[in-house]
């Protein structure tokens, strides 16, 4: 999905070779406390291959603080969630000072599946916020666990993410085998209000 920063309007995006029929656009806007602001809107779309379809605009309104999230979820007719975007959104550019005020959260990861088979080794992380605020672009990077270096190239399913209070992801890693030395990964999660915690290091 994308929303265009100026006007609002949101449209459904397809990049592959495949229609997307009966799929659900929804959007909810968030302030960094993780509130719900307003209310949900909706749209049915159909999308043909590689193209586009328009869902609706999510423009602003008085009552929207100044800097909030639009948050886009593309559900399949299955029940799938092949797309999510957060889009972080201010009148201003002094106005993301508000990230700045924003307190401080916990995230936690826990690994959850390993893949050592092969080229190319992976992991499976979950991350949780614990905190009562928005993780704001919570950083995952994997690192080799005996000298705490970034392992490149790392392939990352998902990441600077925006997560709610309480909310939890779940994404891919991998790596060419050959790129981790030691064989021992380590993962570090840190954000702009989220601390820095590395776990898998000894």
């Amino acid at each position: 999905m994308q929303a265009d920063p100026v006007s609002g309007q949101v449209v459904a995006v397809n990049h592959t070779p495949r229609p997307i029929s009966d799929a659900t656009l929804t959007a909810h806007l968030y302030d960094l406390a993780g509130r719900r602001l307003g209310a949900e809107q909706r749209a049915s779309v159909d999308v043909a291959a590689s193209s586009t379809a328009q869902a609706f605009t999510s423009g602003w309104t008085d009552e929207l603080s100044d800097f909030h999230l639009l948050r886009l979820r593309l559900v399949d007719a299955r029940g799938g969630l092949p797309a999510e975007n957060t889009y972080w959104r201010y009148r201003e550019a002094g106005d993301m000072r508000a990230l700045n005020e924003a307190g401080r959260t916990r995230v936690t990861a826990e690994i959850t599946d390993t893949d050592r088979s092969g080229e190319r080794h992976g992991l499976t992380l979950r991350l949780r916020n614990r905190g009562t605020t928005v993780a704001a672009m919570a950083r995952v990077s994997l690192l080799d666990a005996e000298n705490g270096h970034r392992v490149p190239p790392t392939l990352y399913g998902d990441n600077h993410l925006w997560l709610l209070p309480g909310e939890s992801r779940t994404l891919s890693l991998s790596w060419p085998a050959a790129s981790l030395a030691s064989g021992r990964p380590a993962v570090r999660v840190e954000g702009h209000n989220v601390p820095a915690v590395t776990m898998g290091r000894s």
